[in-house]
């Protein structure tokens, strides 16, 4: 309801009651956020209809002996005191003395000549047009007694009629916006309605047999678009072709800002210093015109923003990024998320018993410890049933009570003094497949394809990685057995094979690259277990007497210094001292000179820019790395350390999609791509067209990028 207005009918229509009823309405719903705990047994529709028989709660009260149903009856007999008490704490007492008159509250504060020359000199460009937005709203509040905010000005709404008409319409714009209404959100069953450009002063509005011909003609002038997926995946289903400057602002504003939110209503108060309402909150109907006037006053900020981003990307060098990897990834993209994966739901059903059954089990066997009821899902309970009842040793505390998260857990369960904690992670565990995955992905499977269809985002991990929502299928567990278990639901057609290729080790290999060291490049080059390497380089053995602990120790050590982990955190991975600890990284760094000089100049090289930079110029903006608090500063150096490496991978990855997708296009071969999970990707692969697809996507994942190790890729294939 952010932004909107109702009149008394409004909110009726929103809520089924009148403004004066709201009260009465909550003290009967209850609101369990602030503790109202209303009537138990009347939802929303009860509550609105007793009050339009009524009027009101106390009218209700008299006319009890007239209730009709189970639940309304028994509200009225048990829960009348709880309304009533309701009513006390919901009602907002407007009797209060203040002791200050509205003026004594004025904020005097206002824009002025000054102030705006110093924003113009310094390029405070975003501050300049919020300042001037308050210069406009100061002289509209002098000139209406209300203060309330003027529409923007009307923009008129054309119809495409003709080539010949709408080429006019454009012909002295150089910069358009498009705006797509569909039907559903839901992307295997949704069809367009209606398809809207704005030409900086009009809208035009069209529909889709006729986009073909007004993109041609935009030709090569800037599209921009607010949903650049969904636009590449209309026109990638209706093979049509785009002009070729679609600039998708959302993520062009994430490589120039990767820690701000990125939606259209965010950006109009960052860049234009106006709020926007979203469509989904708008009121009114497309017959009106009301939702076309707020189609187009979405459209005119797109370009207005899409201006400044596209600017600022050029200026930060980050444009070709966009132009040779996030762009042609959403064509990818969008076909990954229209194909799906199939999902086998008996399996999946038939698992849930098997790990309900073990979660009752945990429950009895915690019991036989514990004399009464508890929840095992509640921090507050478990940590008095460890700590004040089994009094084990407490880590930690928190605002609320003991911690007892999982690092808590697994210190109690090392020390082998109660099987209780061990008990609780192996609850948790299972807990969180069943609600997550075990339970949840056979709902999300589509009515329509009978498949599970996941988003992809591109501008939600700050490091570069795609996101995977709605449902994320990217964090279903591989290292415990548990979690295999769940991965195996994922199957193929009949007739058909799921592919794995997967990158081995990339992030240690680029470390190698940059890093130049030669005792890691030569392990690669050798083909040598990389981390047995590392433990006896730095144990002093031969590789072929490094211990199963040694290589484990080790393996921690590439990976931790890789992610600026410090001597404490490399203590708590391996359960050491931070004496031992410290003395394991400094003979690390001995054995590995090179690596310590290249990260730390990854630091140096960030504090001197503003910002890390992947192989292929994609930047992570770190202003955080000049601060003046330590503790910021070093968290900033953390992230330098690891965006070059963990960004480029995330690149590498991307790029192999790209010449994936498009060489098989090319060699017209009916085998689909249809997950990224990291470094790993997932293909549903036709029977007959195995060997080459395994040779195909080898050699494109393996050739993206020339480094002074090989890239190599990990292949497996199944029906699950």
């Amino acid at each position: 309801m952010k932004d909107i207005i109702y009149d008394r009918e409004g909110v009726f229509n929103k809520m089924n009651v009148y403004p004066e009823q709201i009260v009465d309405y909550l003290s009967i719903v209850g609101d369990t956020s602030d503790n109202i705990p209303g009537m138990k047994g009347i939802g929303a529709k009860g509550a609105a209809k007793l009050l339009a028989q009524y009027g009101t709660l106390e009218k209700c009260i008299e006319n009890k002996s007239e209730m009709k149903g189970k639940r309304v009856i028994d509200a009225f007999e048990n829960h009348v005191d709880d309304a009533l008490l309701s009513k006390k704490l919901i009602k907002i007492h407007t009797e209060v003395e203040l002791d200050i008159a509205p003026e004594n509250s004025l904020n005097s504060f206002g824009p002025n000549p000054e102030l705006e020359t110093f924003f113009e000199r310094y390029g405070f460009k975003s501050a300049l047009k919020k300042i001037k937005d308050i210069e406009y709203q100061n002289h509209v509040a002098s000139e209406n007694d209300q203060g309330i905010e003027p529409e923007l000005p009307q923009i008129s709404v054309v119809e495409f009629e003709s080539e010949k008409v709408f080429k006019k319409l454009i012909a002295d714009k150089s910069n358009f916006s498009i705006h797509l209404d569909f039907d559903s959100s839901d992307i295997t069953s949704r069809s367009i309605q209606q398809l809207y450009i704005f030409n900086e002063s009009e809208l035009i509005k069209l529909n889709l047999p006729d986009l073909q011909s007004a993109l041609n003609l935009i030709k090569e002038k800037h599209l921009f678009t607010e949903h650049g997926k969904r636009l590449v995946d209309l026109c990638r289903k209706e093979n049509i072709s785009l002009p070729k400057k679609v600039c998708d602002i959302t993520q062009l504003h994430y490589l120039i800002d990767q820690s701000a939110k990125h939606d259209l209503e965010s950006l109009s108060n960052e860049y234009l210093g106006r709020t926007i309402t979203s469509l989904e909150n708008a009121q009114g109907d497309i017959e009106s015109g009301s939702i076309e006037q707020q189609v187009a006053n979405r459209l005119k900020a797109v370009v207005e923003i899409g201006e400044e981003v596209l600017k600022t990307a050029i200026e930060r060098e980050v444009l070709s990024v966009y132009d040779e990897i996030d762009f042609p990834l959403f064509e990818v993209l969008s076909e990954m998320e229209s194909n799906g994966i199939a999902l086998n739901v008996k399996y999946l059903a038939k698992y849930q018993k098997t790990l309900e059954e073990e979660i009752l089990h945990i429950e009895s066997e915690i019991k036989k410890f514990y004399d009464g009821e508890i929840n095992l899902r509640s921090s507050k309970q478990v940590g008095e049933l460890l700590f004040d009842k089994l009094n084990l040793p407490a880590k930690k505390k928190t605002k609320t009570g003991y911690s007892t998260d999982s690092s808590v857990l697994e210190d109690l369960d090392s020390m082998g003094v109660s099987k209780v904690p061990g008990l609780l992670l192996r609850y948790r565990e299972i807990d969180k497949l069943v609600s997550t995955y075990v339970r949840a992905l056979p709902e999300m499977v589509s009515p329509v394809t009978k498949r599970v269809h996941t988003n992809f985002s591109q501008h939600t991990a700050a490091t570069g990685r795609l996101s995977s929502l709605n449902p994320n299928l990217q964090n279903i567990p591989i290292r415990s057995e548990s979690g295999r278990l769940v991965r195996k639901a994922f199957i193929a057609d009949p007739g058909k094979l799921l592919l794995s290729a997967d990158y081995s080790q990339v992030e240690l290999r680029l470390l190698a690259h940059f890093s130049g060291d030669k005792t890691m490049i030569s392990a690669f080059n050798n083909n040598f277990d990389i981390h047995a390497q590392t433990a006896a380089e730095v144990n002093g053995v031969e590789i072929d007497q490094v211990t199963p602990e040694e290589r484990s120790k080790a393996k921690a050590v590439n990976f931790g210094l890789m992610y600026g982990q410090s001597s404490f955190g490399l203590s708590n991975a391996l359960k050491i001292s931070r004496a031992e600890a410290k003395d394991y990284i400094t003979k690390y760094f001995e054995r590995f000179g090179e690596v310590k000089g290249y990260l730390d100049s990854l630091k140096e090289l960030a504090e001197e820019n503003g910002y890390a930079v992947t192989y292929h110029g994609r930047k992570r903006f770190l202003p955080e790395i000049r601060s003046n608090n330590r503790t910021v500063k070093s968290q900033a150096e953390r992230v330098a350390i690891n965006s070059p490496i963990q960004g480029t991978a995330a690149d590498i990855i991307k790029i192999g999609m790209v010449n994936i997708y498009n060489r098989m296009r090319n060699e017209n071969l009916e085998s689909k791509i249809l997950l990224q999970v990291h470094d790993e990707l997932i293909f549903e692969v036709v029977e007959h067209e195995l060997d080459q697809m395994k040779k195909l996507v080898k050699e494109e994942m393996e050739s993206v990028v020339k480094l002074k190790v090989p890239l190599t890729v990990d292949m497996g294939f199944g029906v699950d």
